[in-house]
């Protein structure tokens, strides 16, 4: 078990994560470069067969399939959500959204400490019913978990009985 899972297994009930590449390499790196920083949209093609296979091990007649969403700041320069251009085979469950903090710094600008200092960035979209649901969440890269967290706890709240998260890279 990793340093990050060792640490979140005692502080909370660890979150079942899978990803499908390791992060920390020269070609991954220089994907989410191109993909997620210069907005190569083109480019989610690339993972996006592997990736909603894995998805699909969590069958969709019994879980939701939830992305970690954007904020409208992002979405306005991007242009897209990664995580949703990976997925367009997929039918999501938007039920997440960002709270709007102007002058936020997003998690790719920040240190380890930061990320893990990291105040709850979601909110549950008022209008979906999770009681006694399943949920993968999905997103693009594990770094600390914070992100994935911060999603698990809202849909916890919310009554969501399972939460899984599949992610890109790790």
């Amino acid at each position: 078990m990793c340093l990050d899972c060792q640490r979140w297994q005692r502080t909370k009930q660890l979150l079942h994560n899978q990803a499908l590449y390791r992060y920390k390499t020269p070609a991954m790196v220089d994907f989410f470069e191109r993909y997620k920083f210069h907005g190569d949209y083109r480019l989610r093609w690339v993972f996006a067969a592997t990736y909603q296979k894995l998805v699909r091990q969590y069958p969709r007649r019994q879980w939701l399939y939830v992305p970690i969403p954007v904020d409208k700041e992002t979405f306005a320069n991007r242009g897209f959500n990664q995580v949703v251009g990976l997925c367009p085979e997929l039918r999501l469950t938007n039920c997440l959204r960002v709270i709007q903090t102007k002058g936020r710094i997003k998690q790719s600008h920040k240190n380890r400490i930061e990320r893990l200092q990291t105040p709850q960035p979601f909110a549950l979209n008022a209008t979906v019913d999770l009681h006694n649901k399943q949920i993968v969440l999905l997103d693009d890269i594990y770094t600390t978990g914070q992100t994935l967290y911060h999603a698990q706890a809202v849909l916890v709240a919310a009554g969501a009985r399972v939460v899984r998260a599949v992610t890109l890279a790790r």
